[in-house]
């Protein structure tokens, strides 16, 4: 799994840790907002799938136990949460990574194992029409099989769509509103010297394009629901401040929405497109704040979900009709 380390450490917060789990997201359907997805370290300090209202009030969490889950997302239809865990991992302790994608009822019933425990599986993805699952997966060969898969909603007929040049890895994949394209990080190096972009690829793996640079040390991506922007955390100085940049889906008009000492991460664009949720790190008033936070795809207009400190990490929210 990858590991980013924290803005929280980047400020100094004494919170609820230094290091954010990626572990490993389609487009934000256009809508009204509903509940909102999101992972929470639990009091063992492993990472748990939670949904909350759109004012993160009456939290339920929906899985537990010895492992990490992550990173969900909602079907277009409502219906199903995907996420990722590393609970089939019968070491996760040693170099042998296994972690899987699974889906569940957003009541956290109804968990079943998507893919095949051959490596790292995970960051899934939903297209727009719910028949498709985009995940990163390295088949258990992380050397040669490393890239951004695609497989049915039931797990089967997986198929790979990328494949990175020798020292780079693909992640983070996401649907493109009308599901012709994927939006994707790919990196380089680990840990302060790692560098990554974003990337834009059609399903069957070509036409492939570079948005950004690579000292951008683009991460986390969703597409607006129009299709026109991508808005992605990106940190252009290793360790240091992360920020939300938002840029056209063609790649023109790169703007950071969160300039100077804040840190800034895990950014998703609202169903109704009006604004863009976000891990929001920063001083107000004299003292650290943290939690999810909104703002305007302007940057304006930016305000803290909850007046709880949480960090609350990969939200995503429900689209409803």
């Amino acid at each position: 799994m990858r590991v980013r380390s924290s803005a929280l450490a980047a400020l100094g917060l004494v919170l609820v840790g230094a290091s954010v789990l990626a572990p490993f997201g389609g487009a934000t359907p256009p809508g009204r907002n509903g509940r909102i997805a999101y992972m929470l370290k639990d009091a063992t300090d492993h990472w748990q799938v939670w949904v909350a209202s759109s004012r993160l009030t009456h939290p339920k969490k929906l899985t537990a136990g010895a492992a990490d889950s992550g990173w969900a997302v909602w079907s277009p239809d409502r219906k199903t949460l995907l996420f990722d865990s590393n609970r089939t991992d019968p070491n996760p302790n040693d170099a042998n990574v296994v972690n899987d994608v699974f889906s569940m009822r957003p009541d956290g019933s109804g968990v079943t194992m998507l893919t095949d425990s051959k490596g790292l599986s995970g960051e899934p993805a939903w297209s727009p029409d719910g028949a498709l699952i985009a995940v990163q997966s390295d088949r258990g060969d992380p050397v040669h099989g490393e890239g951004i898969y695609v497989m049915k909603a039931d797990g089967t007929n997986l198929r790979r769509v990328t494949v990175p040049p020798s020292g780079f890895a693909d992640g983070k994949p996401r649907f493109s509103p009308d599901g012709k394209l994927l939006v994707f990080t790919r990196w380089r190096g680990e840990g302060l010297a790692e560098k990554a972009a974003v990337f834009t690829t059609s399903l069957d793996g070509t036409h492939r394009r570079q948005l950004s640079r690579f000292a951008i040390h683009a991460d986390d991506l969703d597409w607006s629901p129009d299709g026109k922007h991508i808005v992605f955390d990106g940190y252009p100085t290793p360790g240091g401040y992360g920020h939300i940049y938002v840029i056209d889906s063609d790649g023109r008009h790169l703007r950071n929405l969160t300039p100077g000492k804040t840190g800034s991460a895990d950014p998703v664009w609202a169903p109704d497109g009006k604004t863009i949720l976000f891990l929001d790190n920063r001083v107000v008033g004299g003292r650290g704040r943290t939690g999810l936070a909104t703002m305007k795809p302007d940057g304006s207009a930016r305000r803290f979900v909850s007046p709880r400190n949480a960090e609350l990490h990969q939200a995503d929210w429900e689209s409803v009709p």
